[in-house]
Protein backbone atom coordinates (compact mmCIF):
# COMPACT_ATOMS: atom_id res chain seq x y z
CA UNK A 1 0.00 0.00 0.00
CA UNK A 2 2.82 2.34 0.96
CA UNK A 3 4.81 1.79 -2.82
CA UNK A 4 1.07 2.44 -4.29
CA UNK A 5 0.77 6.08 -2.41
CA UNK A 6 4.14 6.57 -3.34
CA UNK A 7 3.93 5.74 -7.07
CA UNK A 8 0.78 7.90 -6.60
CA UNK A 9 2.25 10.95 -5.20
CA UNK A 10 5.07 11.12 -8.03
CA UNK A 11 2.80 10.88 -10.70
CA UNK A 12 0.47 14.00 -9.08
CA UNK A 13 3.73 15.98 -8.80
CA UNK A 14 5.02 15.08 -12.33
CA UNK A 15 1.26 16.13 -13.29
CA UNK A 16 1.63 19.53 -11.69
CA UNK A 17 4.61 20.52 -13.03
CA UNK A 18 4.74 23.24 -15.05
CA UNK A 19 5.70 23.11 -19.01
CA UNK A 20 5.55 25.23 -22.29
CA UNK A 21 3.68 23.80 -24.99
CA UNK A 22 4.36 25.00 -28.36
CA UNK A 23 2.50 25.79 -31.67
CA UNK A 24 4.61 23.61 -33.46
CA UNK A 25 8.18 21.91 -32.32
CA UNK A 26 8.85 21.07 -36.16
CA UNK A 27 8.53 23.47 -38.29
CA UNK A 28 9.08 23.05 -42.30
CA UNK A 29 10.82 26.16 -44.12
CA UNK A 30 11.00 25.83 -48.34
CA UNK A 31 13.81 29.08 -48.65
CA UNK A 32 15.16 29.84 -51.63
CA UNK A 33 17.48 28.70 -53.80
CA UNK A 34 20.11 30.86 -52.22
CA UNK A 35 19.47 31.51 -49.28
CA UNK A 36 22.49 31.71 -46.60
CA UNK A 37 20.23 32.57 -43.46
CA UNK A 38 16.92 30.58 -42.39
CA UNK A 39 15.12 32.56 -39.35
CA UNK A 40 12.46 30.38 -37.80
CA UNK A 41 10.22 31.31 -35.10
CA UNK A 42 8.81 28.60 -32.33
CA UNK A 43 5.64 30.40 -30.61
CA UNK A 44 4.84 28.97 -26.98
CA UNK A 45 2.82 29.19 -24.00
CA UNK A 46 2.44 28.30 -20.30
CA UNK A 47 -0.78 26.83 -20.16
CA UNK A 48 -0.25 24.31 -17.16
CA UNK A 49 -1.21 25.53 -13.82
CA UNK A 50 3.10 26.11 -12.51
CA UNK A 51 5.25 29.22 -13.38
CA UNK A 52 7.66 27.78 -15.55
CA UNK A 53 11.30 28.83 -16.06
CA UNK A 54 13.95 28.35 -18.82
CA UNK A 55 17.11 27.73 -17.82
CA UNK A 56 18.80 27.42 -20.78
CA UNK A 57 18.76 26.06 -24.87
CA UNK A 58 21.41 24.76 -26.94
CA UNK A 59 22.04 24.43 -30.66
CA UNK A 60 22.62 21.37 -31.99
CA UNK A 61 25.89 22.84 -33.88
CA UNK A 62 27.64 26.18 -34.22
CA UNK A 63 25.47 26.97 -37.33
CA UNK A 64 22.68 27.97 -35.16
CA UNK A 65 22.17 30.97 -33.39
CA UNK A 66 19.14 31.50 -31.24
CA UNK A 67 17.31 33.70 -28.75
CA UNK A 68 14.15 34.53 -26.85
CA UNK A 69 12.05 37.43 -27.19
CA UNK A 70 12.43 40.04 -25.13
CA UNK A 71 15.16 37.79 -23.37
CA UNK A 72 12.32 36.68 -20.90
CA UNK A 73 13.25 33.16 -18.47
CA UNK A 74 10.19 32.91 -16.98
CA UNK A 75 6.77 32.52 -17.57
CA UNK A 76 3.73 32.66 -15.32
CA UNK A 77 0.80 30.33 -16.08
CA UNK A 78 -1.42 31.92 -19.96
CA UNK A 79 2.14 34.02 -20.69
CA UNK A 80 3.74 33.21 -23.53
CA UNK A 81 7.05 33.88 -26.24
CA UNK A 82 8.95 33.38 -29.01
CA UNK A 83 12.00 31.18 -29.57
CA UNK A 84 13.86 32.79 -32.51
CA UNK A 85 16.55 30.73 -34.53
CA UNK A 86 18.78 31.63 -36.87
CA UNK A 87 20.16 29.00 -38.92
CA UNK A 88 23.25 29.38 -41.67
CA UNK A 89 22.53 27.32 -44.52
CA UNK A 90 25.31 28.30 -46.71
CA UNK A 91 26.80 25.42 -47.17
CA UNK A 92 23.84 22.96 -47.35
CA UNK A 93 21.31 22.05 -49.76
CA UNK A 94 18.18 19.81 -50.13
CA UNK A 95 16.79 19.21 -46.96
CA UNK A 96 18.17 19.63 -43.77
CA UNK A 97 17.10 19.05 -39.90
CA UNK A 98 18.79 21.89 -37.28
CA UNK A 99 17.41 21.14 -33.94
CA UNK A 100 17.49 22.99 -30.69
CA UNK A 101 17.32 21.79 -27.22
CA UNK A 102 15.16 23.61 -24.46
CA UNK A 103 15.82 22.64 -20.61
CA UNK A 104 13.71 24.03 -18.19
CA UNK A 105 13.96 24.20 -14.28
CA UNK A 106 14.10 21.34 -12.88
CA UNK A 107 15.16 19.02 -16.36
CA UNK A 108 18.54 17.04 -16.07
CA UNK A 109 21.16 18.59 -17.36
CA UNK A 110 21.25 15.27 -20.22
CA UNK A 111 17.77 15.31 -20.75
CA UNK A 112 15.97 18.74 -21.73
CA UNK A 113 11.93 18.75 -21.79
CA UNK A 114 11.90 20.46 -25.26
CA UNK A 115 13.64 19.43 -28.69
CA UNK A 116 12.43 21.91 -31.54
CA UNK A 117 13.18 20.49 -35.11
CA UNK A 118 13.41 23.49 -38.30
CA UNK A 119 13.40 21.20 -41.42
CA UNK A 120 14.34 23.80 -44.25
CA UNK A 121 14.06 22.62 -47.96
CA UNK A 122 16.21 24.62 -50.37
CA UNK A 123 15.69 23.52 -54.01
CA UNK A 124 18.68 21.42 -55.62
CA UNK A 125 19.60 22.65 -59.11
CA UNK A 126 22.27 20.90 -59.83
CA UNK A 127 22.43 16.47 -58.68
CA UNK A 128 26.05 15.14 -58.23
CA UNK A 129 25.85 10.84 -57.32
CA UNK A 130 28.06 10.00 -56.39
CA UNK A 131 30.26 12.37 -54.68
CA UNK A 132 33.25 10.48 -53.68
CA UNK A 133 34.85 7.71 -55.79
CA UNK A 134 36.66 4.57 -53.93
CA UNK A 135 38.93 2.81 -54.99
CA UNK A 136 41.09 -0.12 -53.19
CA UNK A 137 44.47 -0.11 -52.83
CA UNK A 138 45.72 -3.19 -54.99
CA UNK A 139 42.24 -3.26 -56.70
CA UNK A 140 41.37 -3.23 -60.20
CA UNK A 141 42.07 0.51 -61.75
CA UNK A 142 38.94 0.40 -63.37
CA UNK A 143 36.68 3.85 -64.56
CA UNK A 144 33.95 5.26 -62.68
CA UNK A 145 31.08 7.30 -63.98
CA UNK A 146 29.88 10.49 -61.48
CA UNK A 147 26.23 11.30 -62.83
CA UNK A 148 25.01 15.05 -63.56
CA UNK A 149 21.13 15.78 -63.70
CA UNK A 150 20.31 19.34 -63.84
CA UNK A 151 17.06 19.98 -61.96
CA UNK A 152 16.54 23.58 -63.14
CA UNK A 153 13.70 24.41 -65.34
CA UNK A 154 16.46 25.81 -67.50
CA UNK A 155 19.35 24.77 -69.15
CA UNK A 156 21.91 24.24 -66.88
CA UNK A 157 25.78 22.92 -68.90
CA UNK A 158 28.79 21.51 -67.40
CA UNK A 159 31.37 24.41 -69.11
CA UNK A 160 34.57 23.07 -67.48
CA UNK A 161 36.17 19.41 -65.36
CA UNK A 162 39.54 19.91 -63.28
CA UNK A 163 40.98 17.75 -61.41
CA UNK A 164 43.48 18.57 -58.83
CA UNK A 165 45.69 15.80 -59.11
CA UNK A 166 46.86 14.23 -62.15
CA UNK A 167 46.82 10.45 -60.93
CA UNK A 168 43.04 10.50 -61.72
CA UNK A 169 41.85 11.17 -65.32
CA UNK A 170 38.31 12.70 -66.03
CA UNK A 171 36.36 12.54 -69.24
CA UNK A 172 33.22 14.40 -69.99
CA UNK A 173 30.05 12.84 -71.82
CA UNK A 174 27.14 14.61 -72.34
CA UNK A 175 23.91 12.80 -72.21
CA UNK A 176 21.61 15.85 -73.07
CA UNK A 177 22.53 18.80 -73.41
CA UNK A 178 21.83 20.94 -70.06
CA UNK A 179 20.38 18.07 -68.68
CA UNK A 180 22.35 15.18 -68.13
CA UNK A 181 26.31 14.58 -68.27
CA UNK A 182 28.14 11.89 -67.18
CA UNK A 183 31.90 12.16 -65.99
CA UNK A 184 33.97 9.02 -66.42
CA UNK A 185 37.04 8.88 -63.83
CA UNK A 186 39.87 6.64 -63.74
CA UNK A 187 42.75 6.37 -61.56
CA UNK A 188 46.32 5.58 -63.42
CA UNK A 189 46.68 2.90 -60.59
CA UNK A 190 45.80 1.64 -57.24
CA UNK A 191 49.42 1.18 -56.07
CA UNK A 192 49.34 3.00 -53.12
CA UNK A 193 46.80 4.88 -51.35
CA UNK A 194 46.11 8.45 -52.79
CA UNK A 195 42.95 11.00 -53.09
CA UNK A 196 42.23 13.81 -55.66
CA UNK A 197 39.43 16.33 -56.45
CA UNK A 198 37.35 17.21 -59.51
CA UNK A 199 36.58 20.41 -59.97
CA UNK A 200 32.92 20.93 -62.02
CA UNK A 201 31.89 24.16 -63.34
CA UNK A 202 28.66 25.14 -64.94
CA UNK A 203 26.66 28.32 -66.13
CA UNK A 204 24.06 28.01 -63.14
CA UNK A 205 22.84 31.23 -62.38
CA UNK A 206 23.01 30.25 -58.68
CA UNK A 207 26.11 31.12 -57.36
CA UNK A 208 25.44 28.17 -54.93
CA UNK A 209 25.36 25.45 -57.46
CA UNK A 210 27.58 27.42 -59.91
CA UNK A 211 30.95 25.02 -58.84
CA UNK A 212 30.77 21.35 -57.65
CA UNK A 213 33.18 19.00 -56.31
CA UNK A 214 33.54 15.54 -56.25
CA UNK A 215 36.72 13.66 -54.19
CA UNK A 216 38.70 10.25 -55.89
CA UNK A 217 40.06 8.36 -52.88
CA UNK A 218 41.91 4.92 -53.53
CA UNK A 219 42.42 3.64 -50.13
CA UNK A 220 43.48 0.19 -48.22
CA UNK A 221 40.90 -2.49 -47.67
CA UNK A 222 38.85 -1.77 -44.78
CA UNK A 223 39.07 -5.44 -43.11
CA UNK A 224 36.22 -7.21 -40.84
CA UNK A 225 36.88 -7.64 -37.06
CA UNK A 226 37.19 -11.36 -36.40
CA UNK A 227 34.20 -12.81 -34.62
CA UNK A 228 35.39 -13.17 -31.00
CA UNK A 229 32.75 -15.97 -30.39
CA UNK A 230 34.26 -18.46 -33.39
CA UNK A 231 36.40 -20.97 -31.73
CA UNK A 232 39.40 -22.16 -32.70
Amino acid sequence: MKAVLICWIGACMSLAAGTLTFEETTKRVDAGVDAKLVTVDFVFRNESAETVTIVRYDAACTCINAGIKDGRLVYPPGEGGVIRANFDMSQVSGTTDKSLAVWLQGDPDDKPSISLTARVTIPVLVEVEPKTLFWEVGGPAEPKVVSLRMKHDKPIHVTSVAGADARFKQTLRTIEKGKSYEIVVTPAGTGEVGMGVIHIETDCASARFRTQRVFTVVRRSVSKPADSSAKP
